[in-house]
């Protein structure tokens, strides 16, 4: 199940309608959702807030093999920035020694089982997926 959405914060509600629908049909338990939709809420927002001048909308895609939900964004219009490579957040430290950002992405990987970075062409693709057992 594939969507796409206008680049922007407003999409979000639009979003999380398209991944409930998906959810329903697909028997997706209410313990991985909400990990499913941060996930997705977090890498949609930072292609919307770190590409402003990108044009084109953002496709989500959706799909359950087996016991193992499959998610991918697509940003046809984007600058490489590999998520997977942003060294993790030391969250013993306090928070006034802490660098800004990458908070978001952290927490990503830890709700999520894999996650994949590729960009060609101008265009970036992040998937995940999360096991559903």
């Amino acid at each position: 199940m594939e969507q796409a959405f206008q680049r922007t914060f407003d999409s979000l509600e639009e979003i999380f309608a398209f991944t409930q629908s998906f959810f329903d049909h697909e028997s997706v338990g209410a313990e991985h959702r909400h990990d499913a939709n941060f996930a997705i809420e977090e890498l949609f927002t930072n292609m919307v807030k770190y590409n402003r001048s990108g044009r084109s909308e953002i496709r989500l895609s959706l799909a359950r093999v087996d016991d193992k939900l499959l998610v991918s964004l697509t940003d046809p219009e984007s600058e490489p920035f590999d998520i997977t490579k942003v060294p993790p957040v030391d969250i013993q430290r306090p928070i006034e020694e802490r660098e800004p950002g990458g908070l978001g992405i952290h927490l990503t990987r830890k709700v999520v089982d894999s996650i994949e970075y590729r960009h060609k062409d101008g265009c970036t693709t992040i998937k995940f997926s999360k096991n559903l057992r």
